[in-house]
């Protein structure tokens, strides 16, 4: 396959959340505000061209395909790191959890990525931040 040299740059809604994607040489960077909206999008998408639901061998084939044509993707929450997925890319972890090691998850990018994550993590800092209070003001 012919290595390709991308130059984008778009910003799109996927159920309301924004999306922006950047292009240059090799590397393609996704920055989704809902990770997990943006992905359910895309197996939607998926779903409704080929009829089945997409698997391990779909990523798989991405990431390959990707590879083949010299390009990298990056997928980003607006604070996380999310996955890496193409050519460059050699990951004993995305082999396990997504079938290729042409994929590098970020565990923790993933777990935070979520909206619903990110709502949990601001309950939990503001609990505490109540709980520091009224432990301060009852020393008073």
């Amino acid at each position: 396959m012919t290595r390709l040299d991308v130059t984008g740059d778009l910003s799109i809604e996927v159920d309301g959340a924004p999306v922006r994607v950047t292009a240059r040489g090799g590397d393609v960077h996704v920055v989704a505000d809902d990770v997990r909206g943006f992905v359910q999008g895309l197996r939607a998408a998926a779903t409704a061209r080929t009829g089945t639901r997409p698997g391990r061998a779909d990523v798989a084939g991405l990431a390959g395909a990707l590879a083949g044509a010299g390009l990298t993707a990056r997928l980003d929450s607006p604070s996380q790191h999310v996955v890496t997925v193409g050519a460059g890319v050699d990951s004993p972890l995305g082999g396990v959890l997504l079938g290729t090691r042409l994929a590098r998850p970020e565990p923790l990018g993933i777990v935070r990525a979520s909206v619903r994550a990110r709502t949990v993590e601001t309950a939990l800092a503001a609990a505490v931040l109540a709980l520091g209070y009224a432990v301060v003001r009852r020393r008073r």
